[in-house]
């Protein structure tokens, strides 16, 4: 799988949209059962994300996930069971924090050919983070969700993102341990283009993906932090092209610009180049 640079939320009970988001253009979408539905949408907001589906709204769709209710809620089992019944790409397991809990429920989707891809948003969640990601093979994908992560660690949040960059930073290494995706938070205030451009940019520099997002109009800001920049591109280029020389030649030092060129960096210019 490709890591997506943007990941959007889409209200399940708005799946319809689904049928033209292609002029969206999102990497990715979660069709959100959970915190985007309330209480009394839940069965309303099934039935629709049931009929998009049969109706095909979600074929030409590049990757689209189901965020389910979390384990122990009143409506997790019947999101389960339309789960098996759809069977999404990858599942969205919100509030993951129990290794035994997300080895369960990741084999239970490998089963029914799903992937699973674990929200990371309390602080026993970021605690565990390790745990969760290597708990089942079947795990795919890492999402921070800083919203209800502030609220766990009683934060106070700020614009360069303190408050959060450990729980970030476990994140991320938790899943280049196993070699998962991971997905930065969402910016919540969507006007703000020059926030959600130092948001994103912070996540970019740690080394996420991509980053979620909850409206159209953040998309192409996400496309434009996590790409390469035509300088990552420059230097990629040239570093394969003289890598692969030095080796036709049988040089085992490679030196650009002062650096010391390993296979390392070459590894690393293929990785920009494939983005």
């Amino acid at each position: 799988m490709r890591p997506p640079r943007s990941v959007l939320y889409v209200p399940a009970f708005r799946a319809e949209r689904l049928a033209t988001a292609s002029f969206l253009a999102a990497d990715a979408y979660i069709v959100d059962l959970e915190d985007g539905i309330g209480p009394e949408e839940k069965e309303r907001a099934r039935e629709t994300v049931r009929r998009c589906a049969e109706e095909g709204a979600f074929r030409e769709l590049p990757l689209w996930m189901l965020r389910v209710n979390a384990p122990g809620s009143p409506w997790h089992e019947d999101d389960l069971s339309l789960a098996e019944a759809l069977r999404p790409p990858l599942v969205v397991l919100p509030k993951a924090e129990d290794p035994q809990e997300t080895s369960d429920l990741a084999g239970w989707f490998a089963g029914h050919e799903t992937g699973t891809a674990l929200m990371i948003e309390t602080a026993a969640g970021v605690a565990h983070a390790r745990d969760l990601a290597a708990a089942h093979e079947g795990v795919e994908m890492l999402i921070l969700g800083s919203a209800d992560l502030r609220r766990s660690l009683r934060a106070q949040p700020d614009g360069d993102r303190m408050w959060e960059r450990h729980a970030m930073a476990e994140v991320l290494l938790a899943a280049r341990a196993r070699s998962l995706t991971a997905i930065d938070s969402v910016y919540f205030h969507f006007r703000d283009e020059e926030g959600l451009r130092r948001h994103a940019s912070i996540g970019r520099r740690m080394g996420y993906d991509g980053a979620s997002c909850i409206h159209p109009s953040q998309i192409p800001v996400l496309h434009e932090v996590f790409a390469p920049t035509a300088e990552e591109v420059a230097w990629a280029e040239r570093v394969l092209a003289e890598w692969d020389a030095a080796r036709r030649d049988g040089r085992g030092v490679l030196v650009i610009e002062g650096e010391m060129i390993e296979s390392l960096h070459a590894g690393i210019a293929r990785r920009i180049l494939n983005r």
